[in-house]
Parts: C-alpha cells; sequence; structure tokens
C-alpha cells in the first residue's frame, strides 16, 4: 500500500513535464500536535515546517494537489490550560515526514491565466497523507519533569492522514505568482504521535480517540503551462 501511494504522488509530480495549467512552489509555517502531551489549543505552532507543492487545475475551480513536507510535533505539559498536565510535566519531539495527495476546491472563479488581475478566493482540500514518525514511548510513569523522557525505538514508524484544509489565496500584482495562507487540520489512524499508546512502554491519556495534529503556514506557487481550451465558453 505504501509503495502505491508514493507511485500515485510520483505520477502528479511528473505531470509537470507533460500537463497544462499547473502551479509548482514552497510551503512554509509551523505545526502542532493536538494530543495527550502539551497545550490543548488547536493552532499553536511549535515547530516550523517547510514543504514542496505541485496544483494541477483541472477546472475553473477543481484542482488536484500533491506535497511533501517535513516538521518535528513538540510539546510540553508545562504549556497546558489544565492543571493536571502541568503538574505531571511531561513532553515530546517527534520529527515527521509526510506526502499527500487530495483536490482543493476554490470557492470562487480563480483564474490563474489572467496575470494582471488581482484576484482573490477562499479554499478548502482534502485527501490523503502517508506519513512516517518516531516511535515514542514512556517507560515509567512515576516520574515528572525532565526525568520523565520520552525514549525512541531504533526503527520508525508510519500511519495514515486525513487532512481538513481552509485557505485563502491571491494573486502577486501583475505576475504568475501566487500567495496563499491556509490552516490544515490532520486527523491520524494512530493514537501514538507522542508515545501514549505504545507497545513496548506505559499508557496514559484518552486512549480511545486517535491523536491529530495542525500544519498552518503560507505557500508560494508560479503559475505555468497552457490554458485548456474550454470550446462551450468560447461558442459564448
Amino acid at each position: 500500500m505504501r509503495n502505491k501511494f508514493f507511485y500515485i504522488v510520483l505520477f502528479l509530480f511528473a505531470s509537470v513535464m507533460r500537463g497544462q495549467y499547473n502551479e509548482i512552489g514552497i510551503s512554509f509555517g509551523g505545526a502542532n500536535p493536538i494530543s495527550d502531551i502539551g497545550s490543548t489549543y488547536y493552532v499553536y505552532p511549535t515547530k516550523p515546517a517547510i514543504g514542496f507543492l505541485y496544483k494541477r487545475n483541472l477546472r475553473k475551480q477543481l484542482s488536484l494537489r500533491a506535497d511533501i513536507k517535513w516538521f518535528h510535533l513538540w510539546d510540553n505539559d508545562s504549556r497546558a490550560t489544565t492543571e493536571a498536565r502541568r503538574a505531571r510535566d511531561f513532553s515530546f519531539d517527534n520529527r515527521m515526514v509526510e506526502m499527500g495527495a487530495g483536490v482543493e476546491y476554490d470557492f470562487l472563479h480563480f483564474d490563474t491565466h489572467e496575470p494582471f488581475k488581482l484576484l482573490f478566493t477562499p479554499y478548502m482540500h482534502t485527501g490523503f497523507y502517508y506519513f512516517k514518525m518516531d516511535r515514542l514511548y514512556f517507560d515509567n510513569l512515576t516520574l515528572t519533569g525532565q526525568e520523565a523522557k520520552h525514549l525512541r525505538y531504533p526503527e520508525r514508524a508510519e500511519s495514515w492522514a486525513i487532512p481538513f484544509t481552509l485557505g485563502v489565496k491571491t494573486r502577486l500584482w501583475g505576475s504568475r505568482f501566487l500567495v496563499g495562507a491556509e490552516v490544515s487540520l490532520r486527523y491520524t489512524f494512530t493514537n501514538n504521535l507522542e508515545g501514549s499508546k505504545s507497545p513496548k512502554g506505559e499508557w496514559f491519556g484518552n486512549l480511545n480517540t486517535n491523536d491529530w495534529y495542525m500544519v498552518s503556514g503560507f505557500y508560494l506557487t508560479y503559475t505555468f503551462g497552457a490554458k485548456k481550451c474550454n470550446c462551450f465558453e468560447f461558442a459564448k
């Protein structure tokens, strides 16, 4: 399954060479976990996130999107709003890399082939992400603070996530560069981003719900490729 997903993402990027109506660029922002350790705020970036993305515009308001990102998920109970977490004082740091493919829908008509118009639209995005992470665990829950350090397996783990993204984008005046800002909530298929439900360590926290994480920030893309002819629109 992992290899099939990799080839799907690779195919989307390869279509840049033969496709039409494309965008390619970089993303930069921050990431934070929503888990059993640390702050309970949803959008509270703790570590930087960087990546690359590609979009292939299919219709006026619909695009295929593929991207890859690198970031750390880090948090500390000292940042929590609940007294119980602050007293426990656990922390963790998980190294993440994710690859995703999905669809992006613009709420307004946003023609990337009109470089001298200042265009603007909100959008939404979803799909699937495959990610690799550290396998963390805690072996002694009676310890607190600096003594309660997470431990890592030698090998890394992998899982899947579903993104729920909302954003806005606009064009830099008189150019083919687009700028976007977005927040993306990822629902994961694991409950062990922070080591709270590891087969090797002791379990703690809410064991009945999976973890989430948030990636928020900005991206800059460049549009290129021939615009497809819409014969019905041309006939009008």
